[in-house]
């Protein structure tokens, strides 16, 4: 076999060489290219100031730090709004009676008052003649029992002469407040509703003219 290589051929060759030498010789002379910074103009700041950032994202600023040492204030507590005490009501009226005569009085002109035991068969027969009583004759009524320490004690200050009260009895009270009819002992409805009637135009009792 003939291996020999034509000249054209050799010429070709030759220059195929010589431009792969060259092309690799121009590739290590090219100066490497490097990204320009950007820069960022602030408006007022000096040239030394001014930021240049590359194409990493700006950091993200920080929270405003508290001041060393410093602590928040507990919250201050608010005591509840106390509501005002209401004073029990007085269990004597103006004119010194107890509050269920002086309440009557201020609805009837003549109030017929029973003082009884509430564990005495006589004094309750003698509570209901005398509730019967002040019926028939139109004027008030209020029971009085020798139990209760409140109404029973200012009913006997109240009566001239303090002492006792009667058990059971009548007291006949004209507004505003005077005692014009006193009925020791059992006493039938008719003798009260009389007495009643009586009331309207009869002298008080001496000193039991309690109204202020």
């Amino acid at each position: 076999m003939d291996l020999t290589i034509s000249k054209p051929i050799k010429i070709f060759a030759l220059v195929a060489v010589i431009a792969a030498v060259g092309g690799a010789a121009m590739l290590m002379m090219k100066p490497k290219s490097s990204a320009a910074p950007i820069v960022v103009d602030t408006p007022g700041a000096s040239p030394a100031t001014t930021a240049t950032t590359a194409s990493t994202p700006a950091a993200a600023s920080p929270k405003a730090a508290k001041p060393a040492g410093t602590r928040a204030a507990p919250p201050t507590s608010v005591a509840p709004a106390t509501k005002p005490v209401k004073a029990a009501p007085s269990p004597v009226g103006t004119n010194g009676l107890p509050m269920t005569i002086d309440a009557a009085l201020h609805s009837h002109r003549i109030v017929v008052v029973s003082v009884f035991d509430p564990q005495s068969s006589t004094d309750a027969i003698a509570y209901a003649e005398a509730k019967a009583g002040a019926g028939e004759a139109g004027v008030g009524f209020v029971g009085v029992s020798l139990l209760d320490s409140t109404a029973a004690g200012a009913l006997t200050t109240s009566v001239p002469g303090g002492g006792l009260l009667p058990s059971p009895g009548v007291l006949i009270y004209r507004r505003p407040g005077m005692l014009v009819e006193r009925l020791d002992g059992f006493n039938d409805r008719d003798v009260v509703a009389q007495a009643a009637a009586a009331s309207a135009t009869a002298s008080p009792v001496t000193g039991s003219d309690s109204a202020s």
